[in-house]
């Protein structure tokens, strides 16, 4: 039978909805301080009233502590019944029933807008967002009384004259984080299985319902809103929530309702699986469940999208954007007019809508006029045949670590070839840009295509430089741009492959277990999501710990010990280390060390030897010649004269096992969208750390400037910690602080530590804010940190002469930070990062905002000491204390903590493989490198991850081996 919009829906309760349209709970952020009603509100909702069958009102918090957010209101106590009962009345004065919407934010509740009360949730686990707080775990006390305060909030509303209330069980409030296995961790009644994570949902809405009977509420409504599906590992999956919907159907509630951003949304988890949740949830239902009907959300903006999405199974629909923009919405569609997809940048009084709520809009506002501009002009471009003139053309542009020198060829009418001189580019590293990106736009002359993954820099570049080319030319490089983005097809095929052992991560841990793994015999495939082999190592300054190798001894230390190493690591550590991986480390360094030399071929710097740091006692530590860039190139090298397969942005998705337990495969996708299911005896996770993934860091790292690469999100962690597994993860709050940031964009930083070690050499001084020195500028890292961690704001500042400013320069851009970049951010002093010029001190210190006579008599006092040859105040060593500070004009540039490195992971034994929560084998599952937690303790010394990583990812492939059946023979 055709159902239409406007055919009116009779429910268990005995009310029925005169049509199938409803005006979705969006939260305005207007309430009063105290979540008292305002006029505001009022006026807002009664001029959206009327045609909709019902209008949700948007949250209300049960208890006073239970906020999620500013500006909420209320119906935790019976004083605030007389405002809500005006907002009910002039809701179904219009002609729409009215819903009250109830919820408690639970370890969602932000403690500054709860009177600074902590959170209370079913477990003390924190939300996996930005500086969330522990929550207090629930006593059974606490529960029954939260039970309890959603019965009175629905009695204050039928009190109040509302129609219905609806259940807010999603959106990862209360509800929801009783159900979800990554916020309900408790053995009691109300956790563990699924069942019992269930009760407290359950009992929600028996009590609910408990209340509504006894208030002898008529045809009272009560509905109940569910997210499908949480992000989260372990986390709710569709399956879990068809259990739940099933179960709370026996207590025949009047509707469901989806909270998603799309009524077409497919899985989230499962995110190859193009089926909307929609048509999930009708082939699940129970026979119970299928005679409630369930409400749809999300993109229903015309009266086309609404038909469609009946068509697809849903009985109602709450719609949002529409209200917003149009509040005669459910008139305009039953006169099949089309509804403005913005709101004019002027409209906000003429709609009611409440500043809060209108700046959160401000995606769906427009200014017509400058937007029809755009348009007409975008129209204009698309329709301009270019022409050129022939012939090539040779322009530079900015790459990664220099400018590029680039020949751009056109015919009259194409452009026909694009040569890019990318020998100063990292190797490796930018491959894909000059294969890739001048195919796309040679096929589709256009310039408006994406960058590589992972070499954003390298592919601005080449698209900057032709369009100077475009331009030389003769021809328009806008008129490129405006052109349509080259057609990706996308690849439904499916490969079903095996090997002994699939590596996940091209690393230096992934590199090292690779080409080990084929070294011994082993079918090897290495899977890396970016479109380059080589990972952090290959934009590090390239230092590693050597001790114990040939290469220490022929540097001159033959009297390093383990036994020394381990004391070192673990004073630099806090003693947080684990025991048995740093003597693992200890132990097989040396060898490691040696083999990379001599079998991958990466050569080290002799000349210079080892380094003097104050973290060791002995000198261990080598840098690779032309760093991390020339580790990198020599190890592609030897992938290249090696069997490993190789697969390059093809990103694992989740591990493959027997349902027992053990680790069979995983599958892969590449960025074309083909699959591969790769069965294999082991998979080893070298997939790094987790310090772009916001969620999995603690509060202080959060706050930290992160530098290290974009795809450092923690995928290993996520794939092994999934409910079948249950890998656990150790000292996941800890990481590499550095004291030598620069802040290039929000939360992003660059190091200027090359810079730094060349100029604290000389003459190059730390003051803080105040112009002062505070610490000994050659002490260690970690020294230096501690001292500015202290300071407030935390920020020091890098001062120095003309002279070393030059040296600075130089050596800052292998970590890339060019002369322009310099150059750019002293022209911009007053915006981050902030580095400041001067002719004098004086000049430079009120540039800075500091006294004037601070600095000055900061740097006398200091060439006081060098004239003395002894450092009174903080004794830096003799052999830095031979330069005065010298001439200017003089400079200061800022020094933040920054990290990218992190210190916790997965947990594993000695063998690499990987634990789960019951300090059991995960049979078939490694991990090397970064992944894995606790080798360092709180914080690594100079040169360590490098050494870790090559050492656990040779030992990882050495330990598959011995449990691999294959035939072999070691070379």
């Amino acid at each position: 039978m055709l159902r239409n919009l406007f055919d009116e829906i009779p429910l268990a309760s005995g009310a029925s909805f005169k049509n199938r349209l409803f005006m979705s709970p969006m939260t305005t952020q207007s309430a009063f301080y105290d979540g008292e009603i305002t006029q505001q509100i009022i006026d807002y909702y009664a001029f959206r009233s009327g045609d909709a069958a019902a209008v949700i009102v948007e949250s209300c918090f049960v208890e006073d502590k239970g906020r999620g957010f500013p500006g909420a209101l209320g119906v935790d106590t019976d004083k605030k019944v007389a405002g809500l009962t005006e907002l009910a009345t002039a809701i179904k004065s219009k002609g729409s029933k009215a819903i009250m919407q109830i919820y408690h934010a639970g370890r969602m509740a932000w403690p500054e807008i709860n009177g600074g009360a902590t959170p209370i949730s079913a477990s003390p686990v924190a939300a996996l967002r930005p500086n969330a707080p522990v929550p207090r775990e629930m006593t059974e006390e606490q529960i029954l009384e939260m039970i309890t305060m959603f019965g009175d909030a629905t009695r204050r509303a039928i009190e109040a004259g509302f129609d219905g209330v609806e259940i807010h069980g999603a959106n990862t409030f209360i509800l929801q984080q009783f159900f979800s296995p990554h916020s309900n961790r408790r053995t009691d009644q109300w956790g563990g299985s699924r069942e019992k994570r269930a009760k407290f949902p359950l009992e929600v809405m028996k009590e609910v319902q408990r209340v509504a009977e006894a208030q002898k509420a008529e045809n009272f409504i009560i509905g109940y809103r569910f997210s499908p599906e949480e992000l989260e590992e372990p986390g709710i999956h569709f399956e879990d929530t068809m259990y739940l919907l099933n179960t709370l159907a026996e207590l025949k509630p009047d509707y469901f309702h989806f909270s998603m951003g799309a009524y077409t949304r497919p899985s989230i988890v499962d995110s190859d699986n193009p089926e909307p949740l929609i048509t999930k949830y009708l082939a699940h239902r129970s026979s119970a469940l299928a005679q409630i009907p369930i409400m749809g959300v999300g993109s229903i903006l015309q009266r086309t999208d609404a038909e469609d999405a009946l068509k697809l199974g849903y009985d109602l629909l709450a719609v949002g954007k529409g209200f917003l923009i149009e509040p005669n919405w459910v008139n305009l569609i039953k006169e099949d007019q089309e509804v403005n997809d913005y709101a004019h940048i002027n409209a906000q009084r003429k709609l009611l809508i409440p500043t809060p709520l209108w700046d959160f809009m401000a995606y769906m506002v427009i200014d017509p006029e400058e937007e029809k501009r755009k348009h007409e002009r975008l129209k204009e471009l698309q329709k301009v045949k270019l022409t050129f003139k022939p012939g090539t053309y040779t322009v530079e542009a900015k790459g990664h670590n220099s400018e590029l020198a680039m020949n751009v060829t056109f015919s009259e009418e194409r452009i026909e070839k694009i040569e890019a001189d990318q020998s100063n580019e990292s190797e490796g590293l930018s491959d894909q840009v000059f294969i890739r990106l001048p195919q796309q736009i040679i096929d589709s002359q256009t310039l408006n295509v994406d960058v590589i993954s992972g070499a954003s820099a390298s592919s601005q570049g080449l698209i900057d430089g032709v369009a100077e080319a475009v331009e030389l030319a003769g021809a328009s490089s806008e008129v490129l741009k405006a052109r349509p983005k080259p057609t990706v097809q996308w690849s439904k095929e499916v490969v079903e492959e095996e090997a002994d052992v699939v590596i996940v991560g091209s690393g230096a841990a992934g590199i090292s277990a690779a080409l080990r793994a084929d070294q011994m015999g082993l079918k090897t495939i290495l899977l890396e999501k970016l479109s380059f082999v080589g990972g952090a190592i290959s934009i590090s300054g390239g230092n590693q710990v050597v001790m114990g190798s040939k290469l220490q001894a022929r540097a001159g230390v033959c009297d390093d010990t383990v036994e020394s190493m381990v004391e070192d690591f673990l004073a630099n550590g806090s003693g947080l280390n684990v025991p048995e991986l740093l003597t693992t480390l200890a132990e097989n360094v040396g060898e490691a060390t040696d083999w990379v030399h001599e079998y991958m071929g990466v050569e080290y710097d002799m000349e210079n030897g080892l380094h003097i740091l104050a973290e060791y006692r002995k000198n261990r530590e080598l840098a690779y010649e032309d760093g991390g860039h020339g580790f990198a190139a020599s190890a592609r090298k030897a992938l290249e004269r090696s069997n490993v397969t190789i697969y390059l942005q093809t990103k694992a998705e989740s591990l493959l096992t027997d349902g027992n337990g053990k680790v069979t495969g995983l599958t892969a996708v590449e960025d074309t969208g083909k699959r591969h299911n790769i069965h294999a005896q082991a998979v080893v996770l070298t997939t790094g750390g987790y310090g772009n993934n916001s969620n999995l860091l603690n509060h202080e790292l959060n706050n930290i400037l992160f530098y290290g690469t974009k795809s450092s999100t923690g995928d290993g962690i996520l794939m092994a910690t999934t409910p079948e597994l249950n890998a656990t993860t150790r000292l996941m709050e800890y990481g590499k602080i550095y004291p030598n940031g620069v802040e290039v964009s929000q939360g992003y930083a660059k190091s200027t530590i090359g810079g730094n070690i060349e100029v604290m050499k000389r003459s190059g001084l730390l003051v803080n804010t105040a112009g002062e020195r505070i610490i000994n500028e050659r002490a260690s890292n970690k020294e230096i940190l501690n001292v500015l961690l202290k300071q407030d704001p935390q920020m020091l500042f890098l001062l120095m002469d003309a002279k070393n400013f030059e040296i600075f320069t130089e050596a800052v851009e292998e970590g890339g930070i060019t002369r322009e970049d310099l150059a750019r951010w002293i022209e911009n002093e007053n915006e981050t990062p902030q580095i400041f010029r001067a002719d004098t001190l004086a000049e430079l210190a009120e540039k800075a905002g500091m006294a004037r006579e601070s600095l000055v008599n900061t740097v006398a006092r200091y060439n006081g000491w060098v004239e003395k040859q002894t450092d009174e105040d903080f004794d830096r060593q003799l052999k830095f204390l031979q330069e005065k500070v010298g001439e200017g004009p003089y400079y200061m540039i800022e020094q933040k903590p920054r990290f990218a490195t992190t210190m916790g992971g997965l947990v594993a034994n000695s063998q690499l493989q990987v634990l789960n929560r019951n300090d059991q084998v995960i049979e078939g599952l490694y991990a090397a490198g970064e992944l894995v937690g606790g080798v360092m303790g709180s914080d690594s010394p100079s040169g360590a991850n490098n050494a870790w990583a090559l050492t656990s990812g040779k030992l990882a492939a050495e330990n598959v081996h011995k449990t691999v059946a294959v035939e072999y023979v070691v070379q």
